[in-house]
């Protein structure tokens, strides 16, 4: 299955972020998951969080959570919010190449 984590900083952590950042990008580099993309999006405005996303295929949706769970981001708060969720995707240029058994 597809699944997506849609996780907003708290703006309050930028300074944990930055501590941070170096472990969180090497614990999706190494991840025993198959992460399809992930990034941040751009800036935010002043005293906003900063959206970012992971697609990734998993077995199991209990498979991705455990996986986030592990995220320096997450156990640290960086993230004010984080939202996991499966997703379906029907159309787009992506698919031509990668077909999910849905």
């Amino acid at each position: 299955m597809i699944v997506v984590r849609y996780a907003i900083s708290d703006p309050g952590k930028a300074a944990e972020r930055s501590r941070l950042l170096e472990e969180h990008k090497a614990y999706l580099r190494g991840a025993a998951i198959r992460i399809l993309l992930s990034g941040p999006s751009a800036p935010p405005m002043e005293g906003r969080g900063s959206p970012a996303v992971v697609i990734a295929e998993v077995e199991t949706l209990a498979e991705f959570e455990a996986f986030s769970a592990g995220d320096a981001f997450v156990r640290s708060g960086v993230y004010g919010s984080v939202d996991l969720f499966e997703w379906r995707p029907t159309f787009g240029l992506l698919l031509e190449s990668f077909r999910p058994a849905f």
